[in-house]
């Protein structure tokens, strides 16, 4: 399903030494709600997630996928204890982890797709067919830099 960023000028704030920026999303028929943000530990440039979460009209928020960095370590109960080590990782909802009472986004996946937050907000955008917000297309030589000068 298209979506679009509605403030794609949204400000950065600073919230528990994390730098966060969150968006407004519409389906392109303006019929779903969603909310997209990044975050980034001022203290570890590899502390960083993407995020798009799904507003329901009614019903409470589904964080649908979440796209982190690698400076923890993620387990996967009901994959017999799958530990990812300090890797980046992707979480996408699943029905499974729902229906055992866990967050829908408990589930994630390895990835050599990007290393930093900036690479990994590219990953959502194409993978969520998200449009609307202007990236550089080409990775930069700091990301780290081009992050907090992007508000990213």
């Amino acid at each position: 399903m298209p979506k679009v960023v509605l403030n794609p000028n949204a400000k950065a704030k600073v919230q528990k030494k994390s730098e966060r920026v969150t968006y407004q999303v519409e389906s392109t028929d303006g019929e779903k709600s969603f909310e997209m943000y990044t975050r980034q530990n001022q203290m570890d440039p590899d502390a960083y997630s993407c995020c798009l979460v799904y507003h329901p009209k009614r019903g409470e928020k589904v964080t649908l996928v979440r796209y982190n960095g690698s400076n923890h370590v993620h387990l996967n109960p009901i994959e017999d204890g799958e530990l990812i080590v300090n890797r980046c990782h992707i979480h996408r909802a699943t029905q499974r982890y729902m229906e055992m009472g866990e967050k829908a986004e408990k589930y994630a996946e390895t990835t050599d797709r990007y290393n930093h937050l900036y690479g990994a907000m590219l990953c959502m955008l194409e993978d969520c067919n998200i449009s609307g917000l202007e990236l550089p297309p080409n990775e930069p030589d700091n990301p780290y830099e081009l992050q907090m000068s992007l508000g990213l």
